[in-house]
């Protein structure tokens, strides 16, 4: 164990503060553990949260279809729609990025899932060939 130096304080020498028993264990205030926290996760909320609140139903069960365009574009091409989604809340993506990124992943997710289930016991080899196909083409 290293040797310790103690320092011998003198009458002379004056304490910097006058504490009084009991006076250095308090409590304190953390406003981070007294904050408002999430219900679900346990997250702290920002002190400008409200809760949402409990409202009626605006739409019926087919309210999407009221937008026919939109029902219709996203029935049908539903990379188009997300392309116009994802450029109206994000500038820096283009709709057309967005729309082709949609397409080779998602539908070309589902074609093939379409391929494996048509061709049940499929050589891995060529599914690989099917899939480099499907990305690259």
């Amino acid at each position: 164990m290293a040797e310790g130096t103690y320092v011998k304080l003198t009458k002379e020498q004056k304490p910097l503060q006058n504490i009084t028993p009991g006076e250095l264990n308090q409590p304190i205030d953390v406003a981070e553990l007294n904050a408002p926290r999430c219900e679900q996760c346990g997250q702290t909320l920002p002190p400008t949260y409200s809760a949402p609140a409990d409202e009626d139903w605006a739409t019926g069960i087919f309210g999407c279809t009221e937008d026919h365009e939109s029902c219709l574009t996203g029935l049908f091409c539903p990379c188009v729609l997300f392309g116009r989604n994802v450029a109206t809340f994000n500038e820096d993506i283009t709709e057309q990025s967005a729309c082709v990124g949609h397409a080779l992943c998602v539908e070309g997710g589902i074609a093939l899932a379409v391929f494996t289930a048509a061709f049940n016991g499929i050589d891995p080899d060529t599914v690989c060939l099917l899939t480099e196909g499907l990305l690259f083409a």
